[in-house]
């Protein structure tokens, strides 16, 4: 991560954590996760690709057929990013944007890498305040 706000641990951002926390009670685990990409609601919720299809034809309904271009693999990224803020923020408002934990954004750009490209020759944009 390039930016120090990117710079996060999942166990510093307090929703985050208290999603893992919830895992205990939904889930009926012993212990919370130690990070929230440990968390059962994570895999199904930011990395089932069926559930970010579905969630993108949604996305696109609402913001229009051009609302976002490029590759799927890079839309799955976007989607991922979408659906861990739905789950642990719920509806933060137009041009509300807030660092995700570094953890999560590594697991999504692993599990959604571009195929033709190794992981050091990737250009992710990182995290934007809706100003800039």
């Amino acid at each position: 991560m390039w930016r120090e706000e990117e710079n996060i641990c999942c166990q510093e951002v307090d929703v985050v954590k208290r999603k893992n926390l919830e895992a205990v009670d939904v889930e009926n685990m012993e212990e919370p996760p130690k990070c929230i990409v440990e968390h059962p609601g994570f895999q199904a919720v930011c990395l089932n690709y069926r559930v970010l299809q579905a969630t993108w034809l949604q996305y696109k309904q609402q913001y229009g057929a051009s609302a976002y271009e490029g590759s799927d693999h890079k839309k799955s990224r976007h989607i991922a990013y979408r659906q861990l803020v739905r789950w642990c923020w719920g509806s933060l408002g137009k041009d509300i944007r807030v660092p995700l934990p570094s953890c999560a954004v590594n697991c999504v750009r692993a599990h959604f890498q571009e195929p033709e490209r190794l992981d050091d020759e990737m250009e992710y944009t990182g995290f934007q305040y809706a100003d800039e």
